[in-house]
This record gives structure tokens, sequence and C-alpha cells, in this order.
């Protein structure tokens, strides 16, 4: 009677100890993927003043796009197709500030002027019509870019306001062609990369 009582309460044991097992393993495994989410979520690339600021050039063949992010917050930015247009119009340098957003990306926020060809027939030469270009319009670009990592910007929104020269530059105007949005002209996908030392370029 006594074995049997044993044995019974010996079947019971064994079984309480496998649930604890299991209930121990399913803690675990789901504290280990709690671990590693937190740890993706803490990895992920945002935005801060000392690992945003920097100079990065994005390609977009054959032209070259300059971007310099001060660590005051403050932006220059160009275009080498600038010069390559310039007998039909061109751009001066934009100027402005940054700022990271709640998101942990960047907001920057340039302002130039463009000019214009002052010909209805470009910039193919006339008799007695000398190329010139006009100062045309002043422009108030914001882009927003998102950090991949601590190298590289993507432009994910712009924003180009074409403002009248006697308008103030910060108040409306209207959309440039150049603007792109997520649910409209999708943004180049082209990358703003940091220029870095090239250590390798020296012999």
């Amino acid at each position: 009677m006594h074995a049997s009582s044993f044995e019974v309460y010996g079947i019971a044991a064994s079984g309480t100890d496998q649930e604890e097992l299991s209930m121990f393993k399913s803690t675990l495994a789901a504290s280990i993927a709690l671990l590693i989410l937190s740890s993706t979520v803490l990895a992920a690339p945002k935005c801060t003043p000392f690992t945003v600021a920097g100079s990065y050039v994005r390609q977009t063949s054959p032209d070259i796009d300059q971007l310099k992010l001060g660590l005051d917050g403050t932006v220059y930015s160009y275009s080498s197709g600038a010069f390559d247009l310039i007998l039909l119009g061109t751009t001066i340098p934009g100027i402005g500030s940054w700022t990271c957003l709640n998101d942990g990306s960047v907001l920057v926020t340039t302002i130039q002027s463009a000019y214009v060809q002052n010909s209805i027939f470009g910039d193919v030469p006339q008799p007695g019509l000398p190329l010139d270009i006009n100062l045309s319009v002043n422009l108030r670009i914001t882009s927003k870019l998102s950090v991949l990592n601590g190298n590289t910007l993507q432009e994910v929104d712009r924003i180009v306001t074409r403002v009248p020269l006697t308008d103030d530059p910060f108040g409306p105007g209207v959309r440039g062609g150049s603007s792109c949005t997520p649910s409209g002209k999708p943004c180049t996908s082209a990358p703003y990369r940091r220029i870095t030392p090239q250590l390798t370029d020296i012999p």
C-alpha cells in the first residue's frame, strides 16, 4: 500500500518537474527573444549631432551633390550640375540649418537662388543677343533624410518651394518640380555617403 502510494506520488512529482522545466524553457526563450529585439532597437541608427555631422557626397551620374552638416547645426549644399547648366541657368550654393527629428531622421532646410537664361533660344548664340543669365527666383529646400548607418544618409522626402524674389524666402511659394515624396515621385535611391580620409590613396 505504501509502495503504491509512493509510486503514484513519484509519477505526479515527475509530471510536475516536466511542467516546470517546460515553463522555464518557454520563459527563457521569451527572454532571449526580447533581449534580441531590444538590442536591435537600440542598435538602430538614429540622428545625433555627433554621429551625423560631417561632409557627404551623393553621386547622381554624372553629377555629384555635396552636403555638409556642421556640428553647430549649419548646412552647406551644392551640386556640380549647377555649372553644367550655367548657360541655361544655374543656382548658388544653399545654406541653412539641420536638426534631428524624434523618429531618428535628419531634417535639413536650405535657401538658395536660381538664375535663368535671358534668351528664348537658350544657350544657342544669336546675332546681337549676348548670352547671359538673370536672377529668377529664390528656393527654399527642405529635406528629410534617414540615417542608414554612421556614414550614410538617404533622402526620403524633399519639398522645393519657389519664392518670388520680392517675397519673404521663409513665406509661401510654389512647389518646384524637383520635389520628391514617399507618396508621390520618389527621391533618388542614391545615398549621401560621408567623405572619410582615404589612407589607401597615399602610396
